[in-house]
């Protein structure tokens, strides 16, 4: 049993999370709940920033707050010195109240809205991303109306396949970006308008990209993209932006399994790895470029598990076709399902677990992991194929814990909005000294966010939120 985290300790069979004994805070705060290192938050990002700036100097790393944009964790974020990207009004406002300056956030997404464009243009963002020709011809006209000038970069699909979860895969077709075949109209455009101002070019191949060839094919075909666009338009792009998507391991990568390049749950490549596949073909082809990077999992998500009691343990008979007994399965039923861990469902997603009161027991015995929904598809996927965990023996009320869970604390329907957790679980955090501190609750967070957002955006009246 591979717990995968690099903030936790064993202590005479306890589990401990950056100093703090993990069963000792169970007693204390009600279940489930999410518990975050700052610690771990600012190695994650000096490890990012190392790895990067030592190959290519000029390389500025912007947070993706899509992974977690608790306001706790983007002051964190903003307090280590890099910038952020935001996806939605609700993002943007929450990176300034964190106090991150204008020219510090991209604002990116598939979607935004005439008001969040108009905000983002009103305060000064560094850049939209634009993500379609639709997009900016919206951009173009309020940027207009406003008399305001419109910074930009185009995101444009490079039609790289990415072995990852279909659903995290943005660089061959779906919905992102411009076609590759639409760039140098969409650039001719944006540098003709009075009111744009085309910077930089912009790919993202996806998310939990567990192999480097991508990367290095990617940035090769937006190298030879942008060097058309800049003939073709007579300009000089001062960036290109690469994304992110750099995995987190949620499985141990030995032997065989290591090489697997279609299990997207391992991570066989460190961050030193990738850095040189992105940061080598730039410093051989343009290296006068500035580089941009968008990484949120790999510093969200080593920074936080989610810990959950047993509230129940049954054994179900297992029958054969005939209805004859052949076996029985174990379950164990958690306090947190997929209204608290909704990628599980979502996106059949596997989290490593472990047993906080029993670590290093070497009896096993295989455990079905279940939330509490009324929902039958309210089952945590299994080591394998098969669904099954292997968990200690003895294993009864015991504290259970998801390790590496940082990323995406926010997909549910206040996501538009902020980002911020609405299914079910408090929150607590440990300062960089390890004391705890208890996290406001995440709804009230959520709907603070939402009514500033409808104010300032002009959507609402404040009396109506009153």
């Amino acid at each position: 049993m591979s717990v995968g985290i690099q903030v936790a300790e064993v202590t005479d069979g306890r589990l401990t999370f950056d100093g703090v004994d993990l069963l000792d805070v169970a007693q204390r705060i009600p279940t489930p709940f999410y518990l975050f290192s700052a610690r771990r938050v600012r190695w994650n990002i000096e490890s990012l920033r190392n790895a990067f700036t030592r190959r290519h100097i000029d390389t500025e790393v912007f947070y993706a707050s899509k992974a977690c944009s608790l306001m706790w964790l983007l002051r964190q974020v903003q307090a280590s010195g890099i910038d952020v990207e935001v996806n939605s009004g609700g993002e943007l406002w929450k990176a300034l109240q964190a106090g991150f300056r204008p020219d510090q956030i991209v604002f990116n997404g598939v979607a935004k809205r005439v008001e969040e464009v108009r905000e983002a243009l009103r305060v000064g963002v560094r850049a939209l991303i634009v993500d379609s020709l639709s997009e900016l011809e919206r951009i173009a006209g309020v940027a207009a109306g406003e008399e305001l000038q419109a910074p930009l970069a185009l995101r444009v699909d490079v039609d790289v396949p990415t072995p990852t979860h279909p659903g995290l895969a943005t660089a061959q077709g779906g919905k992102f970006g411009l076609e590759y075949d639409q760039a140098i109209e969409a650039f001719r455009f944006a540098t003709a308008h009075e009111r744009l101002d085309p910077q930089g070019l912009h790919v993202h191949l996806g998310s939990q990209v567990t192999t480097l060839e991508p990367y290095r094919r990617g940035l090769e075909t937006a190298l030879d993209l942008l060097s058309e666009i800049e003939v073709a338009c007579g300009i000089r792009l001062d960036y290109l932006d690469a994304g992110g998507g750099f995995p987190v391991p949620f499985k141990t990568s030995l032997g065989a399994a290591a090489a697997d390049a279609t299990d997207y749950f391992r991570a066989p490549h460190g961050l030193d790895e990738y850095a040189e596949a992105v940061c080598g073909v730039v410093e051989r082809r343009r290296p006068d470029l500035r580089l941009l990077i968008e990484p949120g999992r790999s510093i969200a998500g080593p920074a936080a598990i989610l810990v959950a009691h047993v509230e129940a343990v049954k054994a179900k008979h297992v029958r054969d076709r005939a209805g004859r007994v052949v076996g029985e399965e174990r379950w164990l039923i958690l306090d947190a399902g997929y209204n608290t861990l909704l990628e599980q469902r979502l996106y059949d997603w596997y989290f490593p677990c472990a047993v906080a009161s029993r670590m290093g027991m070497d009896e096993t015995a295989r455990f079905r992991l279940a939330g509490p929904l009324c929902d039958a598809g309210d089952v945590f996927p299994g080591d394998d194929h098969r669904g099954f965990r292997e968990l200690p023996a003895a294993t009864t009320a015991e504290l259970v814990l998801e390790p590496e869970r940082g990323f995406d604390v926010g997909a549910g329907p206040g996501r538009r909005w902020t980002g911020t957790a609405t299914g079910g679980a408090c929150g607590l955090v440990l300062d960089c000294r390890g004391r705890p501190l208890v996290w406001p609750a995440a709804e009230e967070d959520r709907r603070e966010t939402a009514a500033r957002w409808l104010v300032q955006s002009g959507a609402v009246a404040r009396e109506a939120l009153a």
